[in-house]
């Protein structure tokens, strides 16, 4: 059995953590014939696998690198712009009761509530509750400031109250500005090894850890299991996971304030200074037996809800993971001799030093030819037809007047005689077995309406670079889409035809039917080559030295884009 396990590891993180669970459960379970290959969430292609598991985040181009796709999201950093991936997804699961009833009201696809767990810190009778560990790390969503609020006010109003407070030890990876007045009541851990970390956990027998989000809470899951008592946030995972009903050993902080995330799912909450300062007060009356009976009763939840979660994995990965037949992608793909008919289009104006790019990528195709045509829409004022002498297939469009490449595009579709119809742009070199991978891609089962690359590959054909363009996770589908690489079928265009605009016009088009759409891997697909004329924007990065070219061109393509390149600097020069 191959799987997937597809994140962004951090080092020092819950989500490092989250791989380790899973790795480990999967070993226990299926201890023979398992290879686990863990991919960074980034890269557009994986090795094929029987399943695909996304742990955080997610990227729709590795889907049909298995035929199960199984996402285990943290709500508080799923973007808003991510509902449409649920849908293409086969199961979500959740550790959260919160993250349930999120993720049920947005996707009919089954959303699993599975809980979670963390590794189990030293269990020690011997816990210094004067020590309050308080876990920051690099989580954006830990609250410092009202802690360090209520130890000034309590200092200011309750001096004798104040002495007796634990001594806070802050582990923190960004910068903390610690307030004058109690100084000596915080220590500073930015720098500890994970040996140092675990031994704090264990002496400290507090945990302060007031959140406004969290996905499930590693952090005080771990001080928990080392036995240490808790001061934390109101919010519904700590509430309702991590301690449950019972809350002997965990004080509770009232909320002060909602608001809601625009971008995330869920809400931000905000801790009371005031109800803090309370429990602070109460901690420090209680008495050692009180302490130790805290301490004991913190383990034992925690053993209670870890044997719980571990019992339920080991009932559900086998009723989930399992295989009859080996998953291929090549086996999901159309048979050669049923390819369709495939009519390319291409938009052009005033683009004749891109013509021999054209040319060339279109006649490399190993597509059968008779089952290509392609059409070229000029509203140049230089017509460039004469280029296209000995091209096989070809239908030259001339437009009189100019258009936007919205109107273009719907043009030489409308003109097409097939029912798959793909892109090509003028300027950008597709390998020979773009439309091969573009058109058999789309019509893997289970079939879609449309597909198209958003990570592309580019070449600076001036500066002799190469790059990556990525655009952001955080947009939507659409907006990440990749013109240049579309292919759709003729009903997909007539159900919405492409907007009377100059760019971005695959936003308006796939927009809301996203669900009908496959996201590619741009192996195979194309090389946007990148000069002064590009019409489509990209982030170019600042090279200070040529790094050459990455793709593989052969000494006749290399030689005509740098010829391009080199007539484009010159012209550059001259204007």
């Amino acid at each position: 059995m191959r799987i997937n396990i597809i994140t962004n590891v951090r080092k020092e993180t819950g989500l490092a953590q989250d791989v380790n669970i899973i790795r480990g459960l999967l070993t226990a379970v299926f201890d023979t014939n398992l290879h686990i290959q863990l991919v960074h969430y980034l890269q557009p292609q994986c090795q094929e696998g029987d399943f695909n598991i996304f742990l955080e985040v997610i990227n729709p181009s590795l889907f049909a690198y298995a035929p199960i796709n199984i996402w285990i999201p943290n709500h508080e950093w799923t973007y808003r712009t991510w509902v449409p991936y649920m849908h293409m997804v086969n199961e979500i699961w959740v550790k959260t009761h919160e993250a349930e009833r999120i993720f049920k009201k947005l996707t009919p696809t089954t959303v699993r509530y599975i809980g979670w767990t963390s590794f189990s810190k030293e269990y020690s009778s011997k816990k210094n509750y004067f020590k309050a560990l308080v876990p920051l790390g690099k989580n954006i969503n830990r609250e410092i400031d009202t802690l360090f609020d209520a130890y000034v006010r309590l200092k200011q109003t309750a001096p004798i109250d104040f002495s007796r407070l634990p001594l806070l030890n802050i582990v923190s990876h960004r910068a903390i500005e610690i307030p004058q007045e109690i100084e000596n009541k915080v220590i500073l851990h930015d720098k500890l090894s994970q040996e140092d970390y675990d031994a704090l956990v264990v002496e400290c027998g507090l945990c302060i850890c007031l959140s406004k989000a969290e996905g499930f809470g590693h952090a005080i899951n771990e001080a928990m299991s080392s036995g240490c008592s808790l001061i934390i946030s109101s919010i519904a995972p700590f509430l309702e996971d991590v301690i449950g009903e019972s809350n002997l050993g965990a004080c509770f902080v009232a909320s002060r304030e909602t608001i809601e995330n625009k971008d995330l799912f869920g809400n931000f909450v905000s801790s009371d200074a005031a109800s803090l300062r309370e429990i602070l007060t109460e901690y420090v009356d209680k008495s050692m037996t009180e302490h130790k009976n805290d301490s004991e009763f913190m383990r034992s939840v925690y053993e209670s809800t870890h044997r719980k979660f571990i019992e339920n994995m080991k009932e559900l990965l086998p009723s989930i993971f399992y295989i009859q037949t080996p998953y291929s992608l090549t086996d999901v793909m159309p048979k050669e001799d049923s390819l369709p008919n495939v009519s390319i289009v291409c938009v052009t104006r005033d683009r004749r030093v891109f013509m021999p790019i054209l040319k060339y990528s279109y006649m490399i195709q190993s597509y059968p030819e008779d089952k290509l045509e392609l059409i070229v829409v000029d509203d140049g004022d230089d017509p460039i037809e004469d280029t296209l002498f000995g091209v096989p297939n070809v239908v030259y469009i001339r437009l009189d007047e100019k258009k936007t490449i919205g109107e273009k595009r719907n043009i030489g579709i409308s003109k097409a005689m097939y029912d798959i119809i793909t892109f090509m742009d003028d300027d950008d070199v597709y390998p020979n077995n773009s439309i091969l991978q573009r058109t058999a891609m789309m019509l893997t089962t289970p079939k879609k309406e449309c597909a198209f690359c958003s990570v592309i590959p580019c070449y600076d054909i001036c500066k002799y670079s190469s790059f990556m363009n990525s655009p952001p996770l955080t947009l939507s589908m659409s907006e990440r889409v990749s013109e240049a690489t579309l292919i759709f079928t003729r009903k997909f265009w007539e159900e919405r035809n492409f907007g009377d605009t100059q760019i971005a016009e695959g936003d308006a088009f796939i927009r809301d039917r996203e669900h009908m759409c496959r996201e590619l891997s741009p192996q195979d697909i194309i090389v946007s080559l990148v000069h002064s004329r590009n019409t489509s924007s990209r982030k170019i990065p600042n090279f200070k030295e040529p790094n050459g070219c990455h793709f593989g061109f052969n000494e006749k393509l290399f030689e005509m884009v740098s010829e391009i390149g080199e007539s484009l600097k010159t012209e550059h020069l001259t204007e």
